[in-house]
C-alpha cells in the first residue's frame, strides 16, 4: 500500500500537469508551407494552438536572403498577422517566427513559399492596391490600438499560474507525507 501512494500522486501530478507542459505549434497560416501564390499578396497570417505572447516577431526574407519590409504587425490572442508595404516579387520566400506561447516556453519556426504573379495582372493590380492599402492600414491602425488596450488590462505573465499550481502541489502533498508519517 505504501508505494502504491507515491506512484498514485506521481500519476495523478502528470495527468493534471500535461496542459502546463504542453507545446504550442502552427497550426496554419496564409500563405501554407509550400504554397505557390498565383495572385499578389497583400498580408501573411500564422495561426498557433495556443495564445500568443505580444512579444513575438515574423520576419520574410526572398531567396538572397534580404528581409521584405512589413507594414502593421498585429497579435491578437492566437493569430498573428503583418501587411507587406509593397506587392511581391515573383520569387521564394522564407517566413522566421518566434514566439512564446501561453505556457512561456520560446518556440520558433520557418516555412516558405512561392509567388508567381503574371506580369500584366502584378502591374494592374499594384497601382489599384495603393488606395485599398492607406484604408488597410487605417484599419490595421484601429486594431493594433484595441489589442495593446486588450494587452494592457492582462500583463500577468503566462508561467505565473503553472508555477502557482505546482508550488500548490508540492505543499499538498508534503503535508500529506508529513501527516502520513505522523501516524505512524
Amino acid at each position: 500500500m505504501t508505494k502504491k501512494v507515491p506512484l498514485l500522486l506521481l500519476l495523478l501530478f502528470i495527468l493534471f500537469s500535461k496542459q502546463a507542459l504542453a507545446h504550442t505549434s502552427l497550426e496554419d497560416s496564409t500563405p501554407k508551407d509550400g504554397e505557390v501564390i498565383t495572385e499578389p499578396i497583400q498580408e501573411l497570417t500564422l495561426i498557433f494552438a495556443t495564445k500568443v505572447e505580444q512579444n513575438s516577431r515574423i520576419s520574410v526574407s526572398n531567396s538572397n536572403g534580404e528581409p521584405v519590409k512589413l507594414g502593421n504587425f498585429v497579435i491578437e490572442e492566437e493569430e498573428m498577422w503583418a501587411n507587406f508595404l509593397q506587392p511581391l516579387k515573383n520569387g521564394n520566400y522564407k517566413v522566421d517566427w518566434k514566439i512564446i506561447g501561453a505556457d512561456g516556453h520560446p518556440i520558433e519556426g520557418t516555412f516558405s513559399f512561392s509567388v508567381d504573379v503574371p506580369n500584366d495582372q502584378a502591374t494592374v493590380e499594384s497601382k489599384s492596391e495603393t488606395e485599398e492599402e492607406r484604408k488597410q492600414e487605417d484599419n490595421q491602425e484601429n486594431k493594433i490600438k484595441k489589442s495593446k488596450q486588450e494587452v494592457q488590462q492582462s500583463n500577468v505573465p503566462s508561467y505565473i499560474i503553472p508555477s502557482i499550481s505546482v508550488v500548490l502541489f508540492v505543499v499538498v502533498i508534503g503535508s500529506f507525507l508529513w501527516l502520513w508519517r505522523r501516524k505512524k
